[in-house]
């Protein structure tokens, strides 16, 4: 059985939501002055507003209080973080299980995965790593709103449901952006990718979505725990190749200050499908 440190049921029915809601606004595109600026104002205007202090507090605080990984099978999703919120709305423990497959971690003895998917150990080649920074370059930014879009079909809670994910999503970026705006070249790398090999022998890929990334940039203890469990089975871990637009800060920040915009606009997007 995989521990959820997260998770909570959440029984009890979802009272009824308010009619005429719209709890997105305009996109908006990422401001100059760096990537990380960029990012966390761009996602907080993709929202009414951004998130308050007091959810940002709530986001970062819980994650910092999960217990790290042991000996048994270990889960980090954003349903299951979410099913800790005070205000998660009655009835909505499904919708939030769905949200495991737009972020989350899990490995133990037997397997390793990422976002809903997991492998067993002895198919895995090898795991890949790369600074959060160089993540956001790739399609990670992208994949992680066509999930929310698509795999959250009509169920009591959905409308909270989105847009707290993405407020949690968004808390955990201005969390990060100092240490982005850095640039430092200290930051641990992030396991972010499991290269294994499929049913019929062929090499496959699996990439963790944004939620995961900034859980383990945030607490690099997890990813630690996952790189060295990898490695206790003499699978390599390994950098990933960086993205080719890493050549050059000027370019990089012009390059990842689009990404913002384009995430910004889908976000909204995939906010007002889900809640329809």
């Amino acid at each position: 059985m995989t521990v959820d440190p997260t998770e909570r049921d959440v029984p009890g029915e979802e009272p009824e939501e308010e009619p005429g809601e719209e709890p997105y606004g305009e996109p908006a595109e990422g401001p100059g002055g760096g990537f990380a600026e960029g990012l966390g104002k761009g996602l907080g205007k993709g929202l009414d507003e951004e998130p308050a202090e007091e959810e940002r507090r709530w986001a970062t605080a819980t994650l910092d209080a999960i217990p790290l990984p042991g000996s048994r099978p270990w889960k980090l999703s954003i349903g299951g973080l979410l099913s800790r919120h005070p205000k998660v709305p009655r009835g909505a423990g499904r919708v939030l299980g769905l949200l495991d497959r737009f972020g989350a971690i899990e490995f133990g003895p037997e397997k390793v995965g990422f976002d809903g998917e997991d492998v067993r150990w002895e198919k895995v080649i090898e795991i890949r790593t790369r600074t959060l920074d160089d993540l956001l370059l790739g399609p990670v930014s992208e994949s992680v709103v066509d999930r929310v879009r698509d795999r959250l079909p009509p169920a009591p809670g959905r409308r909270w449901a989105v847009r707290q994910a993405v407020q949690t999503v968004t808390a955990l970026v201005l969390a990060a952006r100092q240490d982005l705006l850095e640039g430092r070249a200290d930051r641990t790398p992030i396991p972010c990718e499991i290269v294994y090999l499929g049913r019929l022998g062929g090499v496959k890929h699996m990439e963790a979505g944004l939620f995961a990334a900034l859980c383990m940039d945030r607490r690099p203890e997890i990813g630690a725990a996952l790189q060295a469990a990898a490695r206790r089975r003499h699978v390599a871990v390994c950098p990933a190749a960086p993205h080719d637009l890493t050549t050059g800060t000027a370019q990089r920040a012009k390059a990842l200050q689009r990404r913002t915009a384009l995430l910004t606009a889908r976000l909204r997007t995939a906010a007002g499908r889900s809640a329809e």
